[in-house]
């Protein structure tokens, strides 16, 4: 079994802050846990628009205010330009916004359409005219910007995208070899043992852990987070936590020139931010299928494996108390039972088994080669054989000047050590012809369900957040081969927490710290099969 569980908490304060009540215990339990939680920092979770307020002949204008408001929440943050005009907003979470100015002498400003995603840094000049109060100047944005703040490069993906694209697993770094500079399939195999027997176990159950090579970089110098914080695993450097597909706003694969503020990896960063609740009750229910009925042999197996999987959940948010406290959720449950094929095996044939080894009698080639092995030979046989006598050859016998140990390439059972004796039975017997073998009868089992909550508020102190997710899965791989070799079932499970804090000052000037932990333990659950262990007394003989 194997279990995550994902806390993350933040506060963004701005100097001008919006004047109303605020529950305090909910703004104690949210700094209690900051404090307590600690860690190392990862990305951000939004973006800044920041400009110069002008007149029409290019002068700034100082002491302008002005207001930003975000549509889905009502969220409002306020600004001032100072001696030469310049203004900022620097936490502005995902979402769309508009700015409304008000300024004596001149006629009311309205800028709209304005689109925060992870990372962006926008800039706004204002030009305003003078004119009345009751003459409104509104400029709708276009949505495209040319990056001038920022020299970092990458792609943003919005849920509408995310969701639009139909994926077999439904994780986001299925998505990952869609960005330029981004190999889309990875070297390292799910599972694999690797750094002095340490596992790479994937994420959710068999997810795709992104462990892809981004500009040429090893696979595994990516950074991941969600909402700030990181969800790196420390052994192969893939994402821990897959957010429910539906549970994300947007993602972001930064391939070159990374802020400061990301840091410790060569290779990408993938920021994950997820929805929050808005002014408006929204959600959605879904389930995706897949079944045995709707899929065909493949063309070298005997049998159509088992494969049926159902993935369901859904998402919910919205306010708690309108433009101030919003709440969202979400649930996904994954349930996969799918056939494992073992592709055509070289088994030892009907013959074979029994110790007729004429098939393959070329190769029972050599000699006896110790007296002891002879006197050990002699005894189990029950008639002599020599040191140096060959153990086969054609048309040889037990006796005489043509002697060899093993007449006709027959190996009596007497002969058989006991390990090869309790093991022969855990080996099939052929299915395809004289000595090949192929089954789908054992099925790989998949239980995994996962879920979050985030509350996000906006207070006189500023905005905080609270995040809480969990990812609870087993697996059940009938045939572990990257396990030195395994082919008996068992299981595998582990558990991650994560907190983090992030904490945001000044309107000119952005102080972020954060804070994140995270624990994993991997159990793998002991097999039964009935298969003997060996110090079972029969394998000593």
């Amino acid at each position: 079994m194997y279990c995550k569980r994902v806390l993350g908490c933040g506060v963004a304060r701005e100097t001008a802050p919006i004047k109303y009540a605020f529950p305090h215990a909910l703004l104690v339990i949210c700094i209690g846990f900051s404090l307590l939680l600690c860690g190392r920092g990862a990305a951000a979770t939004g973006g800044s628009i920041s400009g110069t307020v002008k007149d029409a002949s290019g002068g700034a204008i100082p002491k302008v205010s002005l207001i930003i408001r975000n549509l889905a929440t009502g969220v409002q943050q306020n600004a001032t330009t100072n001696d030469e005009g310049f203004y900022a907003f620097p936490t502005l979470d995902v979402g769309t916004y508009e700015i409304a100015i008000v300024f004596p002498g001149f006629r009311p400003y309205k800028r709209t359409g304005l689109v925060i995603d992870v990372g962006t840094k926008l800039e706004v000049d204002v030009l305003l005219e003078l004119g009345e109060q009751s003459q409104q100047v509104t400029v709708s944005d276009t949505g495209l910007h040319v990056e001038t703040e920022s020299s970092q490069m990458g792609e943003v993906l919005a849920s509408t995208q995310i969701e639009g694209v139909p994926l077999n697993g439904r994780a986001f770094t299925d998505l990952l070899g869609l960005q330029p500079g981004v190999v889309p399939i990875s070297t390292g195999a799910q599972n694999q043992i690797v750094m002095a027997g340490l596992t790479n176990t994937p994420p959710s159950g068999d997810s795709n852990p992104g462990n892809q090579s981004i500009n040429g970089q090893k696979e595994n110098a990516n950074g991941f987070s969600v909402n700030g914080s990181n969800v790196e695993e420390a052994v192969n450097m893939g994402v821990a936590v897959l957010p429910n597909l539906d549970s994300i706003s947007e993602f972001r694969v930064l391939t070159n020139n990374f802020d400061a503020e990301h840091g410790n990896y060569m290779g990408g960063q993938i920021v994950v931010v997820t929805k929050s609740g808005t002014n408006q009750v929204h959600g959605d229910a879904f389930e995706f299928a897949r079944n045995t009925a709707l899929d065909s042999r493949p063309f070298f197996s005997l049998t159509r494996a088992e494969f049926d999987q159902n993935q369901f959940g859904g998402t919910l948010g919205g306010p708690i108390r309108q433009n101030r406290i919003f709440w969202f959720a979400d649930y996904q449950g994954t349930r996969t039972t799918q056939g494992i094929d073992t592709g055509i095996q070289s088994v030892p044939s009907l013959a074979d088994r029994s110790g007729n080894l004429t098939d393959l009698a070329s190769t029972l080639t050599g000699a006896v080669s110790t007296p002891y092995m002879a006197s050990q030979l002699s005894s189990r046989l029950g008639y002599a054989v020599t040191q140096g006598e060959a153990y086969y050859h054609s048309g040889c016998a037990t006796t005489g000047s043509n002697a060899c140990v093993f007449p006709g390439a027959v190996i009596p059972q007497s002969a058989w050590v006991a390990p090869a004796k309790f093991l022969l039975p855990y080996i099939p017997a052929p299915n395809i012809g004289a000595n090949e073998f192929d089954s789908t009868s054992l099925d790989q089992i998949v239980r995994d369900d996962k879920g979050g909550v985030r509350l996000d508020a906006n207070t006189r102190y500023g905005n905080f957040f609270v995040y809480y997710t969990g990812d609870n899965y087993f697996l059940n791989n009938p045939y572990p081969q990257p396990q030195g070799g395994a082919n008996l079932p068992n299981g595998l499970g582990g558990d991650r927490s994560m907190p983090s804090r992030t904490v945001s000052c000044s309107s000119l000037t952005l102080v972020t710290l954060r804070r994140s932990a995270a624990v994993q333990s991997t159990n793998f659950t002991s097999a039964t099969c009935g298969m003997p262990t060996i110090s079972d007394s029969r394998m000593a003989a």
